[in-house]
């Protein structure tokens, strides 16, 4: 480490010479200023890395002199070294922007402690992290060996994401590359596990939460008469974006966290059908064939009747509602509109709101260079969706719902991972575009990290004709068409996709968020 350089500053500075012969057998360089005038002109003239101040000096104090200096040097560390412990007095000096300070009398190995708080602290932090991680390592490989089941799969997936945020601090870039070798092992016994016992948990009851418990599961038994239950669904929001927004939930509510799966296809127009009617897509389809439109492309429009589903569905679960209010949200304008409204619903017994801004920022990003740039990994789509959070009309809405003494339920209807490998698969021109899963008719894979479902009905899934087949991606793979392989590579190498199989995708979050006690 380079050598430090620090000013002291005090007007008895050679009362100080056993101090400064310490600092300097420590390898450090130490200026002196007997005076705030002398500090601030050296302050100008010279490079300093740190600067120790007396706080009581004749004329100008050390508060004065600590202004003056962020004036010349606004980033310079500056530790007050003082005899006072009165509360204002380090509340001005705090507010001057002081790194530290130190209460007289003073003792060496007190000096060289702050100095290291403050040059050091992210080393020793990260030293620390590292040791801790490298134990969180051991711990779950010897968790993959024992094969887990899926509550474990579930606190597996949660320790990767609060790890996420944690290497997020400390910028371990080096922790960051381990971390995502991690999750690339985890993912791939996670997929072969989801995979093989997805269709025992649709006839089962000794299963997890999927995406059509979540009405009757959690949302109907928060229904009552003296406060509304808002059930709010944000698009495409992963386990590990939800954790950067807990902290601001955690300020407004009492906050109960759970996690669900997914259904499969992690899509929109079968996860969220699903999760509002109650139903597996193959009995959408059958009961309310008017709303399940079949055609390649016709993704788009099956969400159209999201309301008319959960009306169905809260009437089959005996709720005795007139009619839910249910509101999509795609723009700014829609969000204040809710946001102006939702004082006047506090008589409401159940309002759901649909946010789509996360799914939009997916799909916009792999298609506008700018987003690409600004989001490039998932540490940057977390800043992102923190950023967004916090200036949104969503955050202000929830504001007022705490306010109101009223219960949010917060979730999404699957997540999204980031696509770096193809896997390739062959298909006609009937086989719909989407990126993590095909139907078609006669599909064909040739890689081992894709999985085709020859028998749709298995996974819940409506069949469109006898040799229709569904193929999924597993892990972070994206599926490419062999006659033009490198223009899907180089379409959607590095986007954020889903409808696959992925820990990302598919275990999800569910936030219960009741009025403070």
């Amino acid at each position: 480490m380079q050598q430090l350089k620090i000013l002291w500053v005090d007007d008895e500075i050679q009362h100080l010479k056993p101090f400064l012969l310490f600092l300097q057998e420590k390898d450090y360089l130490v200026d002196t200023a007997s005076n705030g005038a002398d500090a601030i002109e050296m302050t100008r003239n010279n490079s300093y890395d740190l600067i120790l101040l007396d706080e009581m000096m004749p004329g100008m104090d050390g508060l004065s002199t600590l202004r003056e200096i962020k004036k010349v040097k606004p980033n310079l560390p500056v530790i007050m070294v003082t005899k006072s412990e009165e509360e204002g007095l380090m509340e001005n000096a705090i507010a001057g922007q002081i790194a530290d300070y130190l209460i007289k009398p003073i003792n060496p190995n007190q000096i060289i402690m702050a100095i290291k708080k403050i040059f050091q602290s992210e080393e020793i932090k990260r030293n620390r992290v590292g040791a801790d991680y490298a134990q969180f390592s051991a711990n779950l490989n010897r968790k993959l060996f024992e094969a887990p089941d899926w509550k474990e799969w579930q606190d597996l997936y949660s320790q990767l994401c609060r790890w996420e945020l944690t290497i997020d601090e400390v910028e371990d870039q080096n922790l960051a590359q381990t971390h995502f070798l991690e999750k690339l092992n985890c993912n791939s016994e996670f997929c072969d596990y989801y995979l093989e016992n997805y269709p025992k948990w649709l006839q089962s009851d000794d299963r997890p939460d999927f995406s059509f418990d979540l009405i009757s599961e959690y949302v109907v038994p928060e229904i009552n008469n003296d406060y509304p239950v808002y059930f709010i669904v944000l698009d495409c929001m992963r386990l590990d974006q939800y954790m950067v927004l807990e902290p601001y939930l955690q300020e407004l509510f009492d906050v109960d966290l759970n996690l669900y799966n997914s259904i499969l296809p992690s899509a929109t127009p079968y996860s969220r059908n699903s999760i509002f009617s109650g139903l597996l897509p193959i009995d959408i389809a059958r009961n309310f064939p008017k709303y399940w439109v079949e055609s390649a492309d016709s993704d788009n429009s099956r969400n159209r009747n999201e309301h008319q589903l959960l009306d169905a569905h809260l009437k089959d679960l005996g709720q005795q509602l007139e009619k839910s209010k249910y509101i999509k949200i795609f723009s700014i304008e829609e969000g204040n509109y809710v946001l102006r409204k939702v004082e006047n619903w506090h008589n409401e017994k159940l309002v759901v709101l649909v946010y789509n801004f996360l799914d939009l920022l997916a799909h916009h990003r792999s298609q506008n260079r700018i987003l690409q740039e600004t989001i490039p990994d998932e540490s940057a789509l977390r800043a992102f969706t923190k950023h967004w959070f916090l200036h949104s009309t969503f955050y202000e809405t929830l504001k007022l719902i705490s306010k109101q003494g009223a219960t949010a339920i917060i979730t999404t209807d699957h997540g999204s991972i980031k696509v770096n490998r193809a896997a390739k698969i062959i298909g006609d021109r009937n086989t719909t575009t989407t990126v993590r899963y095909k139907q078609g008719k006669n599909l064909g894979l040739e890689d081992k990290h894709s999985y085709l479902l020859k028998e749709p009905e298995k996974f819940g899934l409506p069949q469109r004709n006898i040799v229709d087949n569904i193929a999924f991606c597993k892990e972070d793979y994206f599926f490419v068409y062999p006659n033009a392989f490198h223009q899907y590579q180089k379409t959607y190498s590095g986007t954020f996709q889903h409808g696959g199989v992925s820990m990302e995708e598919v275990m999800l979050p569910l936030a219960i968020c009741k009025p403070k006690k």
